[in-house]
């Protein structure tokens, strides 16, 4: 297999997927030699990842059509079966999932200069829309990269079957495939814009249209999940879907940069100076460990496998430990020069609890019960700010009671719920848009 015939190939592509992650840096560096050497520099490091992705599908298309016994996948799913041009779909369906979702999300990361959105807009800035949508990328590669890319795919296995015994079609759903890679590129927009803290009439209408093309993805794929049999899977028992449930992460991170992070510098920009800051952030911390602690202690008791004793709340504070350690790791940040955004503490707890559920899944596989509680936070991130800080006009009161008691309702309703976990990640995205939708009004009428 790969793995075996080419021990450094992935080695070398986390490599590449790493160097994604400061594309700015490694320019800077590239910049130092002759401009030949500099112009080749910057080609090879951007197109190294796309073109060792590529060969990751070849090899995988190439394996299946030649009937490969000695590949997983083609033991399992094909056997000896006559091969037909219709099995390729397990490029999207099966094992090639990841490999074929990072292609594409590669090729657009470098794609974006040309959207034509920012088609009035300096080269300067089509770079810089570029790099960030390759960070974005590269993050999420990374941070699943053990889901989508596990050592059983890539390396000789001791036997394998002589009959197949899982499904030729694959195990997911084409449509929900496609969808779940427009999440991620969409976001990967979102998240660009999130990090400009200027006007542009090119950002402006990327945020529009990245915006509108969220709001119809991520529906498709709420409803594609409701109407799946995920949705009342218990997480814990069946912890061999880290695939859906990382795919339910990256739907939440594409909500909260649509409705929260996208949004945030036009709410910050309003709040002006900022007199009471320290104090608003500290209350903000105060409730976001309230909040944390008591919706996933309520979410991790309602599984079957914490609902006696008192083992659910072990869980939920050592769940919100970490994401409150991410959180803390980053607020150090605006003091070495991190700090470019209006509100870089808020900037950076925003950008947290896009990340946290992706890099504590990796240690924990409970981290599926963050979210809702991690959404909560994200509507106060935008609220509380524009409430507690003095030199600025509040939002509606009677508006903000009135949001406050939906969540409180919804939160209430959903957590007795007979399916708590997945009610929520069906119906939680309500409390995003109510929030947003009124901080949207009230910057409206204060400008």
């Amino acid at each position: 297999m790969l793995g075996d015939s080419l021990p450094l190939f992935f080695p070398v592509l986390i490599f590449g997927l790493v160097l994604w992650l400061i594309p700015t840096k490694v320019d800077q560096y590239c910049n130092r030699l002759s401009p030949k050497g500099a112009r080749n520099g910057k080609i090879i490091y951007r197109a190294l990842p796309i073109i060792m992705t590529l060969y990751l599908v070849i090899y995988r298309a190439r394996s299946i059509m030649d009937r490969d016994m000695t590949e997983t996948e083609v033991a399992k799913r094909l056997g000896q079966t006559e091969a037909s041009l219709t099995d390729l779909q397990l490029l999207f369906t099966g094992d090639g999932l990841g490999e074929i979702a990072l292609l594409f999300l590669l090729s657009f990361s470098l794609w974006t200069r040309y959207l034509p959105s920012l088609k009035g807009s300096s080269n300067e800035l089509k770079g810089m829309i570029s790099n960030r949508v390759m960070i974005y990328v590269a993050a999420c590669a990374l941070l699943s990269f053990w889901v989508f890319f596990p050592e059983s795919n890539y390396y000789s296995t001791d036997s394998l079957p002589l009959e197949p015994t899982m499904s030729a079609a694959g195990d997911y759903n084409l449509l929900m495939v496609i969808i779940g890679i427009l999440i991620i590129a969409f976001s990967g927009e979102l998240f660009a814009i999130s990090t400009f803290h200027y006007s542009d009439a090119g950002i402006k209408t990327l945020q529009f249209r990245a915006s509108m093309k969220m709001y119809v993805v991520c529906a498709i794929m709420l409803l594609g999940f409701y109407s799946s049999e995920f949705f009342t899977i218990d997480w814990v028992i069946d912890n061999q879907f880290d695939k859906v449930k990382m795919a339910l992460i990256f739907l939440s991170q594409g909500l909260v940069l649509t409705f929260i992070c996208g949004p945030s510098q036009q709410f910050d920009d309003a709040l002006k100076v900022g007199e009471g800051r320290s104090r608003s952030f500290a209350i903000m911390a105060t409730c976001a460990i309230l909040i944390i602690v008591v919706i996933t202690s309520l979410l991790v008791r309602s599984s079957t496998v914490f609902d006696q004793g008192n083992r659910y709340l072990h869980e939920a504070f050592w769940l919100t430990a970490s994401v409150m350690i991410l959180i803390s790791m980053t607020q150090i940040l605006p003091r070495y020069g991190f700090d470019a955004a209006a509100r870089p503490e808020y900037w950076w707890l925003r950008m947290m609890l896009v990340f946290a559920p992706a890099v504590i899944l990796i240690f924990n596989s409970l981290a599926i019960f963050l979210i809702p509680s991690l959404w909560i936070v994200a509507c106060c991130s935008i609220i509380l700010p524009s409430t507690i800080e003095r030199d600025v006009k509040s939002p509606n009161l009677q508006q903000s009671i009135l949001l406050f008691g939906v969540i409180v309702v919804l939160s209430a309703g959903l957590i007795l719920s007979a399916n708590p976990v997945s009610n929520f990640l069906l119906f939680g995205p309500i409390m995003l848009i109510l929030s947003y939708g009124l901080m949207k009004l009230h910057v409206s009428k204060t400008n």
